[in-house]
């Protein structure tokens, strides 16, 4: 698939401290780079009242956030990266 980012995505993970969810990240980044289709994409979600807005879950032993994504097509622009709690207060 075709990833985009936004730049609320790229600040929310400036913000990010933990080497080990940056890392977890980078993985989940890679296996939606390398998905031919979104149901090969491991914790994908699509969110109830919206026909494009998905969330992906991201977790290390510690943290639990998510990314909030808009898929069209072949294309996934990736929005917002919030921790669980407060990810549903910003996106969509």
């Amino acid at each position: 698939m075709i990833v985009m980012t936004k730049g609320t995505f790229k600040r929310d993970v400036s913000r990010v401290k933990s080497l080990y969810l940056l890392t977890a990240l980078q993985d989940k980044i890679n296996q939606i780079e390398t998905a031919s289709t979104p149901e090969h994409i491991t914790g994908l979600k699509l969110l109830r009242g919206y026909a494009t807005h998905y969330r992906i879950h991201v977790r290390t032993q510690v943290e639990s956030f998510r990314i909030g994504a808009v898929i069209r097509g072949k294309t996934i622009r990736l929005v917002r990266f919030l921790p669980r709690n407060k990810i549903y207060k910003k996106f969509p």
